[in-house]
């Protein structure tokens, strides 16, 4: 009986320090990711993979959704580029892909928020219809971003979220 609860009990503490040790380590590589995506942010030289894609509908308090695939922005010195495509764009556009380059762009020093989180503004720079402003916020400890896009010329506002990863 003392046998096989000591058996339990050791089985029961391998198994929470395992548990905590995995999350320690997965704690530890969000962190080395943040300072990676600070990095390539202060460096101008990222790339923001989109995950999922907000846009207004008509309720406010549920905006519509999509999960992305293959979409992305990215800053090279200051040269902007961005692939969205067909299927994330929503209906009100055109079912073509949307693809630029070359695009110039002014990148914000970043802004440390009370909450940890750190803000950073992106503006496009040419003709009227190339002119947008990017809201890029990263969040606390990861390299998981919001990014706000509006006055866009991708033809309305779009909110989305994605990771951010070096070039």
């Amino acid at each position: 009986m003392i046998m096989k609860t000591t058996v339990s009990l050791f089985l029961f503490v391998t198994i929470l320090l395992l548990g905590s040790g995995c999350k320690t380590t997965n704690l530890a590589t969000e962190k080395v990711s943040h300072e990676q995506a600070i990095q390539a942010l202060e460096q101008h030289s990222f790339k923001i993979v989109i995950e999922e894609i907000y846009d207004k509908s008509t309720s406010r308090r549920r905006p519509k959704q999509r999960f992305a695939s293959d979409c992305y922005f990215s800053m090279q010195g200051n040269e902007v580029s961005y692939y969205i495509s067909p299927e994330d764009i929503g209906n009100r556009t055109k079912r073509s892909p949307r693809h630029e380059c070359g695009l110039t762009a002014t990148l914000s020093k970043g802004k440390k928020q009370k909450n940890g989180d750190i803000h950073y503004e992106l503006k496009t720079n040419g003709e009227a219809t190339r002119v947008s402003t990017m809201l890029i916020i990263l969040y606390k400890d990861t390299n998981r971003c919001f990014v706000r896009l509006s006055k866009s010329f991708l033809g309305s506002n779009y909110n989305f979220t994605g990771h951010i990863l070096p070039l």
